[in-house]
């Protein structure tokens, strides 16, 4: 037997084969997976290539939607967590199945590096084809909302951070990521991120723990060099999803040696998106009011050693 059929079986009795729980569809016209992307595609407007990053990823599109449930990521325990809901449309903000592009990977007779773009996964890897089965077999629906989220509603996602973190009254300049907090200490307002996000391994800081913080920037996501290099002299902190640890993290750090009040805190991509997901899932319950919409969050993945 292949090492590939033993890993497939095994991650598939880790992932279990949880039956789809039902909830009534409420009125009495059935609302289709289909039907509700394309109720949400008119509301958000724009473009909707065939190419783009934002589509089905895996199940039906005819699927009779029970629920919907919106997520950062769709991982396996957000899905496992949807069917034990009795959702089955899952929209999730980042890639299902580990790449750009979401896949399907290319197979891997195509030979060594077949999968890349799809995040190194070909299309026989046995993570890949559990989690795609654990879809079919629980008849859950997914679809990526990226891009449309980000620029239609841009907004939403910096917005949805700091409501969570209780700043939402506090932006300086509307549309903007600059924020003015009560004053505390940078180790304060870590404890604070921990807290609020329910942070475990996945934070890190740079700078001075005792600094004096007033203004922070918000950038769920990841922070690209040049706007850290342009916007950090506005802010004491700045708290960000992920950044490039060589570009920015030592370069908040040689700010710190050189003796500059400022610092840099990393709360993880997804977690740092989460927020954002749960405005969307605030925002679909005013155009889906057929069936209920909740958020599922992915979380803090890490674990910390001590």
């Amino acid at each position: 037997m292949k090492p590939t059929d033993i890993s497939r079986r095994r991650f598939a009795q880790i992932a279990g084969s949880v039956a789809a729980a039902g909830l009534p569809v409420r009125g009495a016209t059935a609302l289709t997976a289909q039907a509700v992307v394309e109720r949400l595609q008119a509301a958000l407007g724009g473009e909707w290539p065939a190419a783009g990053l934002d589509g089905f990823k895996a199940g039906d599109p005819n699927t009779t939607v029970k629920g919907i449930a919106t997520t950062a990521m769709a991982t396996m325990d957000v899905l496992k967590q949807a069917v034990k809901a009795g959702i089955n449309l899952v929209i999730s903000y980042e890639p299902t199945f580990y790449g750009r592009q979401d896949g399907p990977p290319p197979s891997s007779s195509a030979g060594r590096g077949a999968g890349r773009g799809f995040g190194g996964v070909t299309a026989d890897d046995p993570v890949y084809k559990g989690k795609k089965e654990y879809i079919e077999k629980n008849g859950l629906v997914v679809f990526r909302l990226h891009d449309h989220w980000q620029s239609c509603k841009g907004d939403e996602m910096t917005a949805g951070l700091a409501d969570i973190l209780g700043w939402s009254k506090n932006r300086i300049k509307p549309d903007d990521v600059l924020y003015e907090i009560p004053s505390a200490t940078a180790e304060d307002v870590v404890a604070q991120l921990r807290k609020k996000l329910n942070l475990r391994g996945g934070l890190r800081a740079v700078g001075d723990r005792k600094a004096v913080v007033r203004r922070v920037i918000l950038y769920p996501g990841a922070v690209t060099p040049p706007t850290m290099w342009q916007r950090y002299t506005e802010a004491d902190l700045m708290i960000a999803g992920e950044v490039r640890e060589w570009e920015n993290t030592y370069y908040a750090a040689d700010i710190f040696s050189a003796g500059e009040k400022r610092g840099l805190v990393t709360i993880g991509r997804v977690v740092s998106e989460d927020p954002g997901m749960r405005a969307c899932a605030a925002w679909l319950k005013t155009v889906v009011k057929e069936v209920p919409a909740q958020w599922i969050s992915a979380g803090d993945l890490y674990w910390r050693a001590v």
